[in-house]
């Protein structure tokens, strides 16, 4: 599911500048923070930068139905955040078009803080992380890369699922009329 979250943010923030800006191009790709600008040259880069484990969401094991009377466990989810980084990456002389892009970004987060994901009632919140400047820092050091105008985001409801079958149970039935006692 990681990846379906990280493509779909790609996807709806690609459709939502090319509409704003009147862009006939896509502009944002899912990207290593490494080289964004000579993998992606002036484009939005999304970015992968964490995971974590979402402990407010309580675990449960889910019961599935097998058959009419049977029945199988399986293995709670894992509930994950994912923290994501929006690059805005061009060129020293387009610092102002870096800007602009970068505002049509927050704009996007600020209009979208609820992305549906097509699974039925699933759906995955998104905002804006408070990054201090020293956070800041070791983020584009880390990275080897100069400042770009970026924003972190927080991706929750992300579910991760096997749904494989771990025990069997079988439905108790009751006993049947037709036996008399003597």
């Amino acid at each position: 599911m990681i990846f379906e979250a990280l493509q779909l943010l790609s996807r709806q923030l690609n459709d939502y500048l090319k509409i704003r800006f009147r862009l006939t191009e896509d502009i944002v790709f899912i990207s290593p923070v490494k080289d964004p600008s000579k993998s992606f040259p002036n484009r939005v880069a999304i970015s992968l930068i964490g995971v974590e484990r979402e402990t407010v969401i309580s675990t449960y094991t889910p019961i599935r139905s097998v058959s009419d009377a049977t029945f199988g466990s399986i293995n709670p989810p894992i509930w994950i955040n994912l923290h994501v980084l929006v690059s805005v990456i061009f060129q020293e002389k387009q610092y102002e078009e870096s800007i602009r892009l970068l505002s049509g970004v927050m704009s996007f987060i600020q209009r979208n803080q609820i992305i549906l994901t097509g699974d039925e009632g699933k759906k995955l919140t998104l905002e804006i992380m408070n990054l201090n400047m020293h956070e800041l820092s070791n983020l584009w050091s880390i990275s080897g890369e100069n400042y770009y105008p970026s924003v972190v985001c927080k991706i929750r409801g992300t579910e991760i699922t096997g749904n494989e079958i771990t025990d069997i149970s079988y439905a108790i039935s009751q006993p049947s009329s037709n036996t008399k006692l003597q």
